[in-house]
């Protein structure tokens, strides 16, 4: 019986998120430079021949992720607008992050892919686009701990250094998670902000979020 053009199109899209999760990992352990076409259909057990129905180069699967990265990052900015209360707004952040980041590989190799292309030799326009998104949220961040701070919630200190220590503590996290495997475990939220918020009379260990 032949397939129904659901079926198709189904298949399809589990092909492309295979070719996309294959070159999300070797991007983030290899690079871009050092990666080739063959290498991702390899990872992701498919022909290079079925690659190219998906993507005309390297280079174009390699610009899907990066846009798919700038829509989380956007997404990310935009919870740290979109709460009162700006404990709540960090706690949530945080929380989504540790599940992510315990779950799966993907988060980590999105922020090592990251990290790497931005030190390539070979200059890659797409990067423009991650550090202008980058920016505005460690930006976003930061008018939120000094929000915080004013209202009473955070410590004192530079809300821009504090917003990029937050993010430096996520990265190490995402990079710790790929080099332990299975054998990572997650820390508590609290652990996470205690640079950041102030401790109040009764607080008790959890009560974050």
């Amino acid at each position: 019986m032949a397939r129904t053009k659901e079926q198709n199109e189904r298949i399809t899209m589990a092909t492309k998120k295979k070719i996309m999760a294959a070159g999300l990992k070797l991007f983030a352990r290899k690079g871009f430079a050092l990666t080739n076409i063959k290498e991702i259909a390899q990872s992701a057990g498919i022909s290079t021949g079925l690659i190219y129905r998906h993507f005309s180069s390297k280079d174009e699967l390699f610009c899907e992720l990066i846009e798919d990265t700038v829509k989380e990052l956007t997404k990310a900015a935009q919870i740290f607008d979109s709460h009162a209360s700006p404990t709540q707004a960090f706690a949530e952040m945080t929380s989504s992050l540790i599940k992510d980041i315990q779950s799966s590989e993907e988060l980590s190799c999105y922020f090592l892919m990251i990290t790497r292309s931005i030190f390539e030799e070979e200059a890659l326009p797409q990067m423009a686009e991650i550090r202008k998104s980058d920016l505005l949220l460690f930006e976003k961040a930061a008018e939120l701990i000094e929000k915080g701070q004013k209202m009473g919630e955070f410590k004192p200190g530079n809300p821009y250094k504090l917003a990029l220590l937050y993010f430096s503590i996520i990265q190490g996290m995402a990079n710790m998670r790929l080099f332990l495997g299975d054998k990572y475990i997650a820390p508590e939220i609290e652990d996470i902000m205690a640079f950041l918020v102030k401790e109040k009379a009764g607080d008790k260990q959890g009560d974050i979020g």
